[in-house]
């Protein structure tokens, strides 16, 4: 009995040691910089034993050379064609904020359900160190459901996106705040050779003035700050207003209720991400087509 309390003891502290670093280093506005020197590290890595094979990929691949093969890209167009509000349902076993959400043997289970319960695309978190994902998410969950899929990651380097592009992603996540505007134009066009979506993400007016120099056109406002973890809605409709006609506007982050959705929506919205709140309910007791109609989304 009391070895079993020590234990669970102890995996009490784990989770609330992933907590607290990650909350620690964010207060102190170091998560960025280490979260860049983790990537690269682990982006040096995986060079090492497939740049050869990424290079004969980036050859081999098709460019797109027209407009209308451009607008071919199937995670545009689930999005852009819907009459409703777009919902992504995203994948992801941990963060620094939240700690542990669930478990890689969910992984299919999980991406059947989003589907089943009616998301329009599927957000894959495949960064390892801090969200406990994997690159081999992507090819597992292209072959069990049809739904688009949003690859989310720390792209810091074009090798990352050759991998995409081999591992299947329909769309790449490429986060403004942690490349400088030069590099982020030349991955959304690199992208976009590859018949790859880019969704650029923003959190502030500086890196909205680097998302519009851009070709993206798809521009996503994360509500959460990336140094504090910290989650501000309003900010984010705010900033939102101010991207300009002409891009597709997503919500990123801090959605639990009907309100946060109403207000993305009136901001300009045309989809909107769930993550946390959806990895943490009863996928059972979900309907977002109700969601979609502006009923409150999350049974308790």
């Amino acid at each position: 009995m009391i070895k079993k309390i020590v234990a669970i003891k102890l995996r009490e502290l784990r989770k609330k040691s992933f907590v607290k670093s990650g909350a620690e280093i964010g207060s102190e506005k170091f998560f960025v910089p280490r979260l860049q020197r983790e990537k690269k590290v682990s982006i040096n890595k995986r060079k090492s034993h497939s740049q050869d094979a990424n290079e004969k990929i980036f050859q081999s691949s098709p460019r797109l050379n027209s407009h209308s093969e451009l607008f071919r890209n199937r995670f545009f167009n689930y999005i852009v064609k819907l009459k409703e509000l777009a919902i992504i349902g995203e994948i992801k076993f941990a963060s620094p904020s939240a700690g542990k959400l669930g478990s890689r043997s969910e992984l299919l289970e999980r991406a059947k359900a989003y589907e089943k319960i009616g998301t329009d695309a599927i957000s894959v978190i495949t960064e390892a160190h801090f969200f406990k994902g994997s690159v081999s998410f992507i090819p597992k969950v292209k072959k069990e459901v049809s739904l688009p899929i949003l690859q989310k990651d720390f792209v810091l380097d074009r090798s990352q996106i050759i991998e995409a592009k081999k591992l299947g992603s329909d769309a790449l996540l490429l986060i403004a705040r942690i490349i400088d505007g030069k590099t982020l134009k030349y991955f959304v066009d690199f992208c976009l050779k590859l018949g790859i979506e880019p969704v650029v993400e923003i959190h502030d007016r500086r890196d909205l003035g680097k998302a519009v120099k851009t070709k993206t056109r798809i521009i996503a406002v994360n509500a959460r700050d990336l140094d504090t973890f910290k989650v501000n809605v309003e900010k984010a409709c705010a900033l939102m207003e101010k991207i300009p006609t002409g891009f597709t506007r997503l919500g990123f982050s801090g959605i639990v209720s009907k309100r946060e959705i109403e207000q993305y929506k009136k901001a300009g919205a045309k989809g909107i991400l769930i993550g946390t709140a959806l990895m943490t309910k009863k996928l059972e007791d979900q309907d977002l087509n109700i969601l979609k109609k502006g009923e409150p989304p999350f049974s308790s």
